[in-house]
């Protein structure tokens, strides 16, 4: 379905991730998934800045795929290219060195939908009409002049029976509801110290501990992996051969390597200080190897 209109001309279809053309709908070039996602998330910005990060975590990463800044580029030239093959200017999708992206000329659409006809009216249906309204009134105001010359005056004991609530007594109610409350006060003052103590006390700290006893080691693991040489030389050769891109100094921060019940996933904490301190700056990093 097309949501979104770019330069009045190139729409673009959010379930096939396609861009079809205003003037010929014969007329569409298809971007496929990860183009497709990146150019939906600079629609939906509204002309607002979207980062490289954004871009990259939202057309690949989030669906666990690895990808560098070539990939990104790639797609921002095909997105490029579709729109000048439709007709409409490339030049909407403006590049911010260093920073991201942002695309304008963006029309978002929405079904249009042609409200009901206002009922017609006629001069006889106008006249009957307020024939009938001045009718009812009419008879209202007569009934209410009856009843007020019919109705006899009240005596006292009238009006003492008047004045009695019915029903029988509210006690029993408010006693039963304040009950209820006393139940769940005593309750609540039994379970919630209880469950606070059971969450003080099943907590679990994750914990590192150096490969080696190197003054200059920067390189942390498991407490229950230390001792499995294959596991972190493993880990290490696949963070070496495959670094984070988003960031320069990958290579010069602590390495902590997280254990996993899979051998398939490489989880890491990359800090620009050790663990712990207030100016540690961790970034979480994690590769999977899907099966081919």
């Amino acid at each position: 379905m097309v949501k979104f209109l770019i330069g009045d001309i190139a729409g673009f279809d959010t379930d096939t991730f396609a861009l079809v053309s205003r003037r010929d709908d014969a007329l569409s070039v298809s971007l496929g998934a990860t183009a497709g996602r990146c150019l939906q998330v600079l629609l939906e910005a509204d002309g607002e800045i979207v980062t490289k990060r954004t871009l990259l975590a939202q057309g690949w990463e989030q669906y666990g795929a690895v990808v560098t800044d070539n990939n990104l580029s790639q797609s921002i030239v095909r997105i490029r290219r579709a729109l000048q093959h439709l007709g409409a200017d490339p030049g909407l999708l403006v590049t911010l060195p260093r920073i991201g992206y942002r695309l304008t000329g963006v029309t978002r659409v929405s079904p249009f939908v042609e409200a009901p006809p206002p009922p017609s009216m006629t001069v006889e249906n106008g006249r009957s009409d307020a024939i009938t309204h001045w009718e009812n009134t009419q008879s209202a105001r007569d009934a209410s002049e009856t009843s007020s010359f019919e109705k006899p005056p009240a005596s006292a004991d009238g009006i003492r029976t008047a004045m009695r609530v019915p029903g029988g007594s509210i006690w029993p109610t408010v006693g039963i509801w304040v009950s209820v409350a006393v139940i769940s006060a005593v309750l609540a003052a039994w379970t919630i110290p209880a469950l606070r103590g059971d969450v003080r006390t099943n907590a679990k700290s994750a914990q590192w501990t150096p490969i080696d006893a190197t003054p200059g080691n920067r390189v942390f693991v498991a407490p229950d992996y230390r001792e499995n040489t294959d596991f972190v030389t493993q880990r290490l050769a696949r963070l070496a051969s495959t670094p984070p891109v988003t960031i320069g100094d990958a290579s010069d921060r602590y390495v902590y390597i997280n254990g996993a019940g899979n051998f398939d996933v490489f989880s890491y904490f990359l800090c620009r200080e050790p663990i712990g301190r207030a100016d540690s700056d961790c970034l979480s990093y994690l590769l999977i190897d899907h099966a081919t």
